[in-house]
C-alpha cells in the first residue's frame, strides 16, 4: 500500500485523530507541538478543501492502541462540533470565504474611452518614432514622417466614422458580457464551494466520509512490493488515499468516526 509523506489525512470527521490531543490533554499539545491556532487551522482546512495533514501528531496517534485511538477520535469529534458553534470558527470561516469570493472583472472601456487609448498610444509611438528619426538622413526622415502622418491619420478617420465606432462599441459589448457570464459562473462555484452556512459544507464532508468509510475492509491483507507495501487485493490499490488512511487508522477509530459522524448529520439536517 503505497503513502505518500504528504498525503491528506482524512475528511473533517478525522482530523479528530490529530486534533483532540489538543483539546483534550493540555500536556500532549506540548508534546506534539500544536498549539490552539494550529487547531483553528487544521478545522478550517479539514472543512474547505476535505483533507488536512500534520505528520507528528498523525505518527503520535497511530502509536496507539486501537482501543485508545476510538477514545481520541470522539474526543476529538466532540471538539470539532462544539469548535463549530463558536464565533473564532465563525470568524474564521467569514475569513476564509471572503478571501476566496471572486474578484470582479476589471470594467470594459467605453468607445470613447478606447478611442482615447488608442490615441494616447499612437502619439506615445508617433514620438518615439520622430525621436528616432533625428538622427537620419532627409530622405528617411521624410518617409517615417510619412508614416506617422498615416498612422495619425488612421486614428482620427477611426474616430470620426459612424461604422467604425459602431464596430468597435459590439467588440466591447462582447467583452463586456463575456467577462460578466464568467464572473456569474465563478461566483456559483465559490457559492457551491464555500456556502454562506457553513453547516451545509459541514454536512457535505460529513456524507463524503460516510460514504468512504463504508466500505472499508480492515481485514484486507497486504505484501511487500520492493520498499512499499500493497494490498494483495488489486482492486485496492485504486481507492481514495482517505479510503486506505481509513484502512491504516484501523476499524475501531472509524466505526467510532462513523457513529459520531451519524448522529451529528441527523442533527444538521432536522
Amino acid at each position: 500500500m503505497r503513502h505518500k509523506n504528504r498525503a491528506p489525512i482524512f475528511p473533517i470527521l478525522l482530523i479528530a485523530a490529530v486534533y483532540a490531543f489538543t483539546q483534550a490533554a493540555g500536556d500532549v499539545l506540548v508534546k506534539l507541538g500544536i498549539g490552539q491556532a494550529v487547531a483553528r487551522q487544521g478545522t478550517i482546512d479539514g472543512l474547505t478543501s476535505g483533507s488536512v495533514y500534520n505528520d507528528v501528531a498523525f505518527k503520535a496517534f497511530k502509536a496507539m492502541p486501537p482501543s485508545a485511538r476510538a477514545a481520541v477520535v470522539k474526543s476529538g469529534l466532540a471538539w470539532i462540533k462544539a469548535h463549530t458553534a463558536t464565533a473564532d470558527f465563525k470568524a474564521d470561516y467569514a475569513k476564509y470565504r471572503e478571501e476566496q469570493k471572486p474578484k470582479p472583472p476589471e470594467a470594459v472601456p467605453t468607445v470613447d474611452e478606447f478611442l482615447k487609448k488608442q490615441r494616447q498610444e499612437m502619439e506615445k509611438q508617433a514620438a518615439e518614432m520622430r525621436q528616432a528619426a533625428a538622427g537620419m538622413d532627409a530622405a528617411n526622415r521624410k518617409t517615417l514622417e510619412d508614416g506617422v502622418k498615416q498612422m495619425m491619420a488612421q486614428i482620427e478617420a477611426m474616430e470620426k466614422d459612424p461604422a467604425q465606432k459602431a464596430q468597435i462599441k459590439e467588440m466591447l459589448d462582447g467583452q463586456r458580457a463575456e467577462a460578466k457570464t464568467r464572473y456569474e459562473e465563478a461566483l456559483a462555484e465559490w457559492a457551491k464551494r464555500a456556502p454562506a452556512d457553513p453547516k451545509t459544507l459541514i454536512a457535505d464532508r460529513i456524507r463524503e466520509f460516510l460514504e468512504t468509510s463504508a466500505d472499508v475492509d480492515f481485514a484486507a491483507k497486504l505484501v511487500k512490493s520492493g520498499t512499499v507495501m500493497r494490498f494483495a487485493n488489486e482492486d485496492y490499490e485504486g481507492k481514495s488515499s482517505q479510503w486506505k488512511l481509513c484502512f491504516r487508522v484501523g476499524r475501531e477509530a472509524v466505526d467510532a468516526a462513523r457513529a459520531f459522524a451519524e448522529a451529528w448529520l441527523a442533527e444538521l439536517e432536522k
